[in-house]
């Protein structure tokens, strides 16, 4: 026998619902038109020169951060050494002239130094030759 009851309990297929073919569930995707040749290629130069042109600052940065410390120090350097070409002669005739100077004052020094030392000498000789005759 049947209880009322039992009447008000869902059945299981209630809850869940009637299975439907996979066809019937999944609804069918809207299908663009097809788009000519000349139209895709377009789209593909519209969506590349975007994205290039979103990466062309980045790019510019990166190869400036890489390559600038470079070339500056390559031009740093070219200028340097231009400089020096320029300034090292006459730095060496400037060096030379204050050495030659510089030696000659020493030498003049060191002639009059021995030249004193043999007038010297002569005189000490000369009063020994003289001192030697008078006694």
């Amino acid at each position: 026998m049947m209880n009322t009851d039992d009447l008000d309990i869902p059945v299981l297929t209630d809850i869940i619902g009637t299975p439907e073919s996979p066809a019937a569930q999944a609804p069918e995707p809207a299908r663009a038109a097809p788009l000519a040749p000349d139209q895709i290629e377009q789209a593909l130069s519209a969506r590349l020169a975007a994205e290039l042109s979103l990466q062309v600052p980045v790019l510019v940065e990166a190869a400036l951060r890489e390559h600038l410390p470079q070339a500056m120090g390559a031009r740093l350097q070219a200028e340097l050494l231009n400089v020096l070409a320029n300034a090292l002669p006459g730095a060496t005739q400037a060096a030379a002239r204050e050495l030659s100077s510089q030696v000659a004052y020493e030498v003049g020094g060191l002639l009059e130094q021995r030249l004193q030392d043999e007038v010297r000498r002569a005189v000490a000789e000369e009063i020994s030759s003289l001192s030697s005759r008078q006694s």
